[in-house]
């Protein structure tokens, strides 16, 4: 709704600022954006919109069409290789002198292809010439900055090294997108294999078993038990969709809410470290990961308490977050850290090794920074590993399946034509 009022301004043009109540800041969402105009008779009109950010332009079709885009773009995610160039460039234009702000927005027009991460630079930007710190401003972005980022980034304008240490930042995100695209390569042939036939294996009961089971039947003779099996699968594919579907959504909303409980968390976080082949890839993901963040923020001069806490809220796995927060209370009270970690079986010897090694001699920073390159390796090779061993698996799955079911589907039927031959 636009509001007019009969006075006078200085100047005329678009200013933004934020609602507030006298004691905090109301949001983004209440963002009012002032277009001061003055017209034919003399009169300055005051346009005020608000809209979570979004301005509005007054034509009902144009503002629809901004409050969708807005929310889809808003709800959208930034990629890591996208932020692990902004944390790059950023460095170096900070490096070359270039004020924050004008770095800010000249990142906005090198993202094009990244429209949520654009929203954010023009959001962060706005927060900065408003007085607002960059770490302060990305807390408002928790779901694309992690908390490791932001005390890195806080340590860094606090000390004066923000350039070096958003440097670091891009190498680590770097990092992490290398070890989660591995980990997805790894996951992903066998999944596809996997989800290919057990729709082949579907295709058949519902398609092919059906034609069969007339013949089957209709001979009189008794069935061989492979085959019972699979016409009862069949008729229950066929005569039990009601229940198939209902059972299916009911796993799917079972597993969504018991996966937000912390019970659940652990309980899928625990089973995806322990699983044949796959668990030992996820546990070196997590301990170079670990052992990354933990090179990273005490190089930043975060103190040992503080970082263990930011590690353990952002390595990704609840029962090694756990261990880590109890490690933590244990520092507190003056417990090296390799003590901590020694009793659990998480944490292999020769990292706890290390540890100690680089508590002994003030230098865990750059310990934990060689041994997050050892495990980044040790993960290629798990990978390469996997793939030799998990090609043999899947082909004696695939042939034990498919055996199966052409098993039962040609024993009738050699029976058959053994009794019409002696016929």
């Amino acid at each position: 709704m636009a509001e007019t009022l009969k006075t006078n301004f200085a100047t005329e043009g678009t200013e933004s600022f934020e609602l507030s109540d006298g004691k905090k800041n109301l949001g983004k969402a209440e963002k009012v954006v002032l277009n001061i105009q003055e017209d034919k008779t003399g009169i300055i009109s005051l346009e005020k919109r608000t809209l979570g950010g979004v301005q509005l332009s007054g034509n009902p079709i144009v503002d629809t069409y901004r409050k969708m885009n807005h929310y889809f773009i808003s709800h959208s995610s930034v990629s890591l290789e996208a932020k692990a160039n902004f944390y790059h460039l950023l460095a170096v234009m900070i490096n070359a002198g270039m004020p924050m702000v004008k770095a800010l927005h000249s990142l906005v027009t090198q993202s094009a292809d990244e429209p949520k991460l654009q929203m954010i630079l023009n959001g962060i930007a706005s927060d900065i010439e408003s007085g607002q710190s960059l770490s302060e401003s990305m807390l408002t972005y928790p779901d694309v900055f992690e908390d490791q980022e932001i005390g890195m980034v806080e340590s860094g304008e606090a000390s004066g090294q923000l350039s070096r240490v958003l440097d670091n930042l891009a190498k680590d995100v770097e990092k992490a997108h290398s070890i989660a695209s591995k980990v997805k390569g790894a996951m992903m042939y066998p999944t596809v294999i996997f989800v290919l036939l057990i729709c082949v294996v579907v295709a058949m009961l519902v398609l092919v078993i059906p034609k069969l089971q007339d013949l089957f039947t209709s001979s009189g003779a008794d069935l061989p038990f492979i085959t019972k099996a699979v016409v009862v699968a069949s008729d229950f594919f066929i005569n039990q969709k009601f229940i198939l579907i209902t059972g299916i959504v009911l796993l799917i909303i079972a597993y969504s809410v018991v996966s937000k409980t912390d019970f659940g968390k652990y309980a899928i976080d625990k089973a995806k470290i322990s699983i044949p082949i796959f668990g030992k890839l996820f546990r070196e993901a997590y301990l170079a990961r670990f052992a990354r963040s933990l090179s990273n923020l005490l190089d930043s001069n975060i103190s040992i308490v503080k970082t263990i806490e930011i590690t353990a809220n952002s390595i990704g796995n609840e029962v090694f977050r756990k261990k880590l927060l109890l490690a933590m209370e244990d520092i507190k009270q003056g417990i090296p850290l390799a003590e901590n970690l020694s009793d659990n079986d998480l944490f292999p010897p020769m990292l706890i090794s290390m540890i100690d090694v680089g508590e002994k001699t003030a230098q865990l920073d750059e310990i934990m920074a060689k041994v997050a390159d050892f495990y980044e390796g040790e993960l290629d090779t798990a990978v390469a590993g996997i793939s030799k061993i998990i090609e043999p698996v899947i082909l004696i799955f695939i042939g034990v399946t498919v055996g199966t079911i052409v098993a039962a589907i040609m024993l009738p039927i050699m029976k058959l034509s053994d009794i019409a031959g002696s016929i």
